[in-house]
């Protein structure tokens, strides 16, 4: 069974009634079709709904009238379904109704039922803009690279943007942060997705009649609040990982770049430099590399880079241009010199102790400093303003 994870927008002035739904959805098997985002004040929904880019819009609208009056022109332009939610019939209304007053159970198949019938599983057109992929990389274990990738997919994903946060790692370290929330006995089918998508994408490039297939990746992604992006499920067979080639990885990037639903890819691999990294890199327009304050991790970097140059100068010149040099784990001074001038870097993310003996995994998303030097980096690299051409 494919997995589509629905946005659904709820507005009701009874903060109880929100409250209920969520609990609801939460603790059913609807936590895993719907990702509800809930308000009971209007001037919250505004600010939320104007902060939507036309990729990033919900797929259904379920609120009372005075939310729905609020933004109607909106909504009509974005071609967004609207349900109106009322206490009582009402044939007069040009909105179809849903009963706010019933058991939770039959309200959310209502809602399942009128995202299916609307056809709004839709291809945004974004007038041929490409997503734009960011990677996060490092030359040496241990620097922090998917804690960096996580947060800055988080806040991309709070700026608005839509994002997909896309981890080819062989043995998955997000799973503390990502997958709290699962029901059991989810994993199994969950895990499959990421396997049948890579079937579909090498069929397809075979030839046939799979090859005039057109593959909708939301069938086999997930949504994650925390980090307000989508991203697969770990693939339950990892030799899957261990097995992708430098093609399959291009494909399956082409596969979520041509799904026009991602305005930026966030990707982070292994730091054993495989196919699947050399394909990540070449395909990322900007590169976040991670430095530590320490003469082993900033020799290792520079060796990297000086062996690469030996295979394939015109290659590394390519990566060092849209290279960004980040200083992660910075306590406040850096006491080693870069090993290379083109390794200049006044970017810095900060070392944050409670994360040593971290017990609360969403601690790792939740740092406000962390954030705070995160908005910095993306405000120098450019990545809110999106200056980077594919």
């Amino acid at each position: 069974m494919h997995l589509i994870i629905r946005k659904i927008v709820l507005a009701s002035r009874t903060r109880e009634y929100v409250d209920a739904v969520l609990d609801y959805v939460q603790g059913s098997e609807y936590s895993r079709k719907f990702h509800v985002t809930a308000f009971s004040q209007p001037e919250a929904m505004m600010r939320y709904m104007n902060e939507q880019t036309r990729a990033s819009m919900p797929d259904l609208i379920v609120g009372e009238l005075e939310f729905i009056e609020l933004m109607r022109d909106g909504l009509d332009q974005a071609r967004v379904p609207i349900l109106l939610l009322a206490e009582q019939d009402s044939p007069d209304g040009d909105l179809p109704l849903v009963m706010k007053y019933q058991p939770l159970s039959a309200l959310l198949g209502a809602l399942e039922e009128a995202v299916s019938s609307s056809g709004n599983v839709r291809l945004v057109s974004r007038s041929g803009e490409e997503s734009l992929v960011i990677g996060v990389t490092s030359a040496s274990g241990g620097c922090g690279k998917t804690t960096v990738a996580l947060n800055l997919a988080k806040q991309l994903g709070r700026a608005g943007y839509s994002v997909f946060y896309l981890n080819l790692e062989t043995l998955d370290s997000t799973k503390p942060f990502l997958q709290t929330s699962l029901q059991a006995g989810s994993e199994e089918e969950l895990g499959e997705a990421f396997s049948r998508l890579m079937y579909l994408i090498r069929a397809r490039r075979s030839g046939g009649k799979a090859s005039e297939q057109r593959i909708d990746v939301r069938s086999y992604v997930m949504w994650n609040e925390q980090i307000k992006s989508h991203y697969f499920y770990p693939a339950r067979n990892r030799n899957e990982l261990r097995q992708l080639t430098k093609s399959d990885v291009h494909a399956l990037l082409e596969v979520l770049i041509a799904s026009e639903h991602y305005q930026y890819i966030i990707t982070d691999h292994d730091s054993v430099w495989d196919e699947r990294a050399e394909a990540l890199m070449d395909r990322s327009h900007l590169l976040i590399w991670l430095l530590s304050d320490d003469i082993h991790t900033l020799a290792k970097a520079s060796a990297w880079m000086k062996y690469q140059e030996q295979l394939d100068p015109i290659r590394t010149g390519q990566i060092q241009e849209k290279s960004t040099y980040v200083i992660n784990r910075y306590t406040g001074t850096v006491v080693n010199t870069m090993p290379d001038e083109y390794m200049h870097t006044g970017l810095y993310l900060p070392y944050i102790p409670s994360w040593k003996q971290m017990k609360e995994p969403e601690l790792l998303l939740g740092s406000p400093i962390y954030q705070k030097e995160m908005r910095r980096l993306c405000d120098a690299a450019g990545m809110l303003q999106k200056e980077y051409s594919p």
